[in-house]
């Protein structure tokens, strides 16, 4: 099982000229202060960060256009994940950039995963098989102070591109079926799926067989000179339509590369004016003077720090219209990508039509070549076709078998049982503990079982399950263990003996060798003695301007790494 912590995490904000930076204990880091100094944006800005959006960021936090890194480890390997805006990089624990995206669920989940060995695979709703996006890894060891409290596994925003999704993580995250599972139901998900494909292209020739063969006439397809009259004008009247149609999608694709080629111009005079500019504060900062006369129009300027720091700002602008261009170049990229593939299409289609209409220009009709070939020809080439694909529909069924097996062999009955019953020990121990007393126990017993009460007890009793599952995961998983963070457990009022004993549970039952990440106003009389404390106390401002300067100069070469 590879374990996952968080080490440091930087914010910064260029346009409030703002940042902040966070070390995290390697047992327990807690988080205190008092209402709106920041604790939960400080904790969401962690999953945030990795593509995987927690419920309820606030509008502020948002509109001050956020930069975050995270430096992290897995199993003592460095890395850092830099969000910018909607792109994302993840480097080495060296600072060497490893792999960009603006694309959450294609590339950033599976590369997370791969990191992690996530193998959890779901399917989408063109019910094609893939790796869900980061929010699904984290699902676990996450209690958002809106949403968390509620029920488990509530604490992520964009859960509802998959459908059932729970049980699946409920199953995956326990240790019940693991990545070999998930991959065979992956394989055979997508096999299913092409002789389904097989079989509608089978149903589709067999109609046309025996269509075929009701036919009275010889002529096969029954086509009169009339009809074959129709025929031809339809195709010339559709010809007419698909050029029209590639006239326009031309014009478009036109339209496009233009506009990328301008976009391209503008990001290399931006780019070139951010090299000067970092030259100028390079050859400022070396100058012993404290002052230096403009070569152009001979106007002295202060060689101070609040002049150079003005040029590492003008610089940080460049690299803010860069970072926008570069996501403005993607999108047109694509929109090239795709104008291209419909013009593709186009020509094909109309390639095929200019097939067919020479036949008829040859004097050769599609009548003609019918009577000679003869219905019974015709018929012998559609059964060919259909034994074909009976012979690949059968070799499909058998590999689906053969994965069948397989699934069956990993769903182990007694491993399901050793698992529920750890689980139930610990659940029902935690919730008496909790003075959780009027549930349902038999199913609060169910590592899928609905986590229902009332008042200041539904919390607790979240708490409960989250504790309990993360002793599960930590016993019998093979994927990967995160930090288990929880933010703001006080909920629902609860009273001065509820609330000790919730913090209690969290500091003393937690899984050996993780990590615990705590937000709350106070820790009630409960004491912190492997861990540190991050006291905020600043209202509205979790972000200090003190802290952006240095901020700034340490994530630069990581943005710069992300925009070229």
């Amino acid at each position: 099982m590879k374990n996952l912590r968080f080490e440091r995490m930087e914010l910064l904000s260029l346009s409030e000229e703002k940042g902040r930076t966070f070390k995290f204990h390697p047992r327990l880091t807690v988080i205190t202060g008092p209402n709106d100094v920041g604790k939960s944006s400080l904790i969401k800005s962690l999953y945030w960060a990795f593509g995987a959006v927690p419920r309820s960021i606030h509008r502020k936090w948002r509109e001050a256009n956020i930069k975050a890194k995270v430096d992290f480890t897995i199993d003592g390997i460095a890395y850092s994940i830099v969000r910018s805006k909607d792109t994302y990089g993840v480097f080495s624990g060296g600072g060497i950039l490893l792999f960009s995206t603006s694309a959450v669920t294609s590339e950033l989940g599976p590369f997370i995963a791969s990191l992690l060995d996530f193998g959890l695979v779901l399917s989408n709703r063109d019910r094609q098989p893939e790796i869900p996006p980061p929010a699904f890894a984290f699902l676990p060891f996450y209690v958002n102070q809106e949403g968390g409290w509620e029920r488990p596994f509530n604490s992520f925003d964009y859960l509802g591109q998959y459908q059932d999704w729970r049980r699946s993580v409920v199953d995956y995250h326990s240790g019940i079926l693991g990545n070999d599972y998930y991959r065979a139901a992956a394989d055979k998900r997508q096999i299913a799926n092409d002789r389904e494909e097989l079989q509608r292209d089978r149903k589709a020739v067999a109609k046309a067989v025996e269509k075929l063969r009701m036919q009275v006439e010889v002529s096969g397809l029954e086509l009169s000179i009339q009809g074959h009259e129709d025929s031809v004008e339809n195709l010339l009247s559709r010809l007419k339509r698909l050029r029209e149609a590639r006239l326009k999608r031309a014009a478009d694709l036109a339209d496009v590369l233009d506009r990328r080629q301008l976009l391209d111009s503008q990001i290399a005079i931006v780019k070139k004016a951010a090299d000067e500019l970092r030259d100028d504060a390079k050859f400022a900062a070396n100058l012993e003077v404290e002052q230096v006369m403009c070569p152009t129009c001979g106007t002295m300027h202060q060689n101070d720090f609040s002049t150079r720091f003005g040029i590492l700002d003008d610089r940080e602008a460049c690299y803010e219209f860069l970072s926008d261009g570069w996501e403005k170049l993607h999108k047109l990229s694509d929109d090239a990508k795709k104008a291209e593939v419909e013009l593709r299409q186009t020509d094909a289609s109309i390639a095929e039509i200019e097939a067919i209409l020479d036949i008829r220009r040859n004097d050769v009709t599609l009548r003609e070549v019918i009577d000679t070939a003869g219905r019974q020809t015709a018929a012998k080439v559609f059964d060919e076709q259909i034994g074909e694909l009976d012979q690949q529909i059968g070799e499909l069924l058998a590999e689906e078998r053969m994965l069948d097996e397989l699934l069956a062999e990993l769903k182990d009955p007694k491993r399901r049982a050793t698992i529920e019953q750890f689980y139930a020990v610990l659940m029902l121990g935690y919730l008496k503990t909790l003075d959780v007393s009027n549930i349902d126990h038999d199913e609060a017993a169910k590592l899928d079982g609905r986590i229902v009460e009332t008042g200041s007890d539904q919390p607790r009793a979240v708490l409960a399950y989250f504790m309990a599952f993360a002793r599960t995961v930590q016993e019998f998983s093979s994927s990967f263990l995160a930090p288990l963070v929880l933010d703001s457990p006080n909920q629902q009022d609860q009273d001065p003996v509820n609330v000790r004993a919730m913090i209690d549970l969290i500091i003393s039952e937690r899984p050996s060798d993780t990590q615990v990440i705590l937000g709350t106003v106070s820790m009630h009389g409960v004491t912190v003695d492997d861990g540190e404390t991050i006291e905020l106390t600043e209202k509205l401002s979790l972000l200090r301007e003190a802290d952006y300067a240095s901020v700034l100069l340490s994530m630069r070469p990581y943005l710069e790494q992300m925009v070229r």
